[in-house]
């Protein structure tokens, strides 16, 4: 390779006369034309060329290092055939004749061993692995340009005189691209979209990896080509494929500090979220987006764009990331890096075939639940961790991973773990945990009771229905049926593919439905914050299902819920008032356990438990009062006429509500005077609720309606007895320590009242 200078690219017309034209070693989109001249000798066009460089210089001083070249040029001129379109009856058609060209191109072998080939008549430029393949390539070139052209676009082809090119050094330029001992800054698009991982892979916060999910010496040789190979990573979540790419950078990085001369890329990390981060106006990512090709066009980077489906999403004005980044790609101007799992690339093979074209695909396989034990001891080896694990608790954690976290692989679930449990212990005290204090540490991790996940605590299922009838009164059976599923569960007999159990409770408004599901989130995860409720009143309208899959900042749909928690309750309130297009939906969540989401990739609800509520065999005409019950044939049979076939084979259990009786309205008023009483205000300053068995029945009276059911009863306690008590203690606020009667008005417990308490009394009346 010679020292770098320009190159100037002649062509002689059929009046003797020459062009020259200073020939760019890239060109991209917001390039200005490059400089040329005319004249009538080589010496006249180079003295009218240097007026114009020194020009340029003026405007940019950095301007001239598009045209500075290493390799040493020559031109070529080949004869080609090509089929000519003709139009015949107005038609466009491609003629069986063969119309011979002339064709010049220059070329020049790189540092690599590929050779560069340019066109610089049409502005075409190509790296082919070996020069003998030129003019087929040529070939298919010209063809492709010819197609669909009128026949006189042939014209544009015609060899008017031999072209040549020559090396030319003006003098008295500044032709260095870099100054001093430093290196170049990175372009400042580079700084604002990403970092750099290279340069920081050997920092002391980058800890060895230690798993090897790919093999280093595939990927070290993609990475020495000239341009790298473009990498597309396939492997579920957690399998590790964000961490190959940090050991790749580290590789690249010892390799640079023992062999200063290594001609291996940076590695630039963004995502597509980044890159329009703050591009609020129309032009501004896809102007960015132009930048970073420029940016990274032939400097030997890789660009890591995180997923590729990400990638390929369409922006607000219809078009994608991709459809800028995967044609320079194509053409090696950049290389990039992205991830996908198995199905997302799946689903890119049969609607984005060609946007796979640019990649070398690599595969991650999660490695073997039995060799996790001995990688999580490394990786707390490599992390200095002061919690260790006895051997037999390892095999006690891997087996819960594999069944109660199957929406991620190993060994990035274990290894979050392995930190959240590092987090959790205290500084500078050592300890061991044992199987025992392995399931008590993985019950608070995940929020799952240690009476379902451990073998060692019975959780028999009359057990777990006294829990769920705690909190839900009047529906014993329903809470007994319920607390089926959770025994199926604890005894690992679920279906693994599909969801934990999907319910679907039928009954009247107001009989504890709702209820129900809240108590099976908080028996089965803690809380029920846990419970992910969606109102399908809302989702009644054609396109309203899509709603459900939509992904992105600041969207809260099922599918993003879920693919944040996998470990939750999903409750479809009013089911029957759904669109069709949500049954379709429904299908894959209940028969599959999954759900694609709007950009392709797969939601996990394996370890969901899915309710659903539905109001279908009430009728309005039933007889008022409490007690008043319909058969669960009734229900089960409007649900039957209301749902596909194939939507009701999918559920496990159909559970029918009841309506409540008198006595059971009284026990939901206990309960929800019990929840009344322990609120902060009273408790602060010790203030007791005292409600008369009189005021209890006159509450259970009026809070309960036919048609409403139970509903009306917490508004009914806000309104006549929480509210009175509030502006009570607005007026007094020295008033603690005493009790707060709620009697009806007339009865011998109002007339029975002390004086001391009759003020502070809530009276109840019609």
């Amino acid at each position: 390779m010679s020292d770098k200078s320009l190159r100037v690219y002649f062509t002689t017309h059929h009046d003797g006369r020459l062009t020259g034209q200073l020939l760019p070693v890239w060109e991209s989109f917001f390039d200005e034309p490059p400089p040329s001249a005319y004249g009538t000798s080589e010496s006249e066009v180079q003295a009218l060329l240097e007026t114009r460089v020194r020009q340029l210089l003026l405007d940019d001083p950095t301007a001239i290092n598009r045209f500075l070249w290493e390799e040493e040029l020559q031109a070529r001129t080949i004869a080609v055939e090509v089929h000519p379109q003709t139009v015949h009856k107005k038609r466009p058609i491609i003629s069986k004749a063969l119309v011979p060209l002339k064709l010049t191109y220059v070329y020049g072998k790189m540092e690599s061993g590929a050779w560069r080939v340019r066109v610089p008549r049409f502005g075409w430029s190509f790296v082919i692995e070996e020069l003998s393949i030129a003019r087929q390539v040529l070939q298919h070139a010209l063809t492709t340009a010819l197609l669909g052209e009128k026949p006189k676009g042939l014209y544009d082809f015609r060899h008017e005189g031999e072209e040549f090119v020559r090396s030319w050094d003006p003098g008295g330029l500044e032709l260095e691209e870099k100054r001093g001992s430093g290196e170049e800054p990175p372009p400042p698009v580079l700084d604002q979209i990403g970092e750099e991982l290279t340069s920081r892979a050997l920092g002391s916060r980058q800890p060895s990896l230690v798993h090897d999910g790919g093999s280093l010496a595939d990927w070290l040789a993609y990475a020495k080509r000239q341009p790298p190979q473009s990498l597309l990573l396939v492997g579920g979540p957690g399998v590790g494929k964000t961490s190959q790419v940090l050991r790749l950078a580290r590789v690249i990085a010892e390799r640079r500090r023992e062999d200063k001369e290594a001609r291996l890329p940076n590695i630039w990390r963004t995502s597509a979220e980044r890159i329009v981060a703050g591009m609020v106006y129309l032009g501004m990512w896809q102007e960015r987006c132009l930048k970073i090709i420029d940016a990274l066009s032939y400097e030997n980077h890789y660009l890591y764009v995180d997923r590729l489906t990400s990638l390929l999403a369409p922006q607000p004005d219809g078009s994608s990331i991709g459809d800028l980044l995967l044609p320079a790609a194509m053409s090696g101007e950049i290389s990039l890096i992205a991830e996908c799992s198995e199905a997302e690339f799946e689903r890119c093979q049969r609607r984005f075939a060609e946007a796979l074209r640019p990649f070398r695909v690599i595969r991650i396989e999660q490695p073997a639940a039995s060799e996790m034990p001995a990688l999580m001891q490394r990786y707390q080896a490599v992390k200095h961790s002061r919690v260790s694990i006895h051997s037999l608790g390892l095999r006690q954690l891997v087996g819960h991973l594999e069944t109660f976290q199957r929406d991620t692989l190993f060994p990035g679930k274990a290894f979050r773990f392995l930190d959240w449990l590092e987090q959790q212990g205290e500084r500078g005290k050592a300890r061991t945990l044992y199987p025992r204090d392995v399931s008590e540490a993985y019950a608070r991790y995940t929020g799952l009771p240690l009476q379902l996940i451990s073998d060692e605590i019975p959780a028999e299922q009359t057990t777990l229905a006294a829990q769920l009838k705690q909190g839900v009164i009047g529906q014993e059976r329903a809470c007994e049926r319920a607390a089926g599923v959770l025994a199926r569960f604890k005894a690992g007999l679920n279906d693994p593919e599909k969801p934990v159990g999907t319910l679907l409770f039928a009954g009247p408004t107001g009989v504890g439905k709702t209820e129900l599901s809240k108590q099976l989130a908080r028996t089965l995860f803690g809380h029920e914050e846990r419970m992910i409720r969606i109102d399908m009143s809302e989702y009644m309208l054609p396109g309203s299902a899509q709603r459900l899959m939509e992904v992105g900042p600041g969207i809260t749909s099922l599918a993003e819920r879920v693919r944040q928690q996998p470990l939750s309750l999903v409750l479809f309130d009013e089911i029957e008032k759904a669109h069709p297009d949500v049954f379709d939906l429904l299908l894959g969540i209940l028969g599959e356990g999954r759900l694609t989401d709007s950009l392709g990739r797969l939601v996990d609800f394996r370890m969901t438990v899915v309710c659903m509520t539905s109001n279908l065999g009430v009728e309005q005409s039933e007889p008022a009062g409490f007690g008043a019950e319909r058969g669960a044939e009734d229900f089960l049979r409007a649900i039957r006429q209301a749902f596909r076939p194939e939507l009701f084979n999918r559920i496990d259990h159909v559970i029918p509500f009841r309506r409540l009786s008198e006595a059971d309205v009284l026990r939901i008023v206990d309960l929800e005077l019990e929840k009344a009483a322990s609120r902060a205000g009273l408790l602060r300053r010790r203030l007791r609720l005292v409600v008369e068995p009189d005021a209890r029945a006159w509450l259970a009276r009026h809070g309960y309606d036919p048609k409403l059911g139970a509903r009306p009863l917490k508004r009914l306690i806000e309104a006549r007895v929480m509210a009175p008590i509030a502006v009570r203690l607005s007026a007094d606020s020295g008033l603690e320590g005493a009790m707060l009667p709620v009697v009806v008005a007339g009865t011998q417990a109002e007339r029975m009242l002390r004086h001391e308490y009759r003020a502070l009394a809530t009276v109840l009346d019609d």
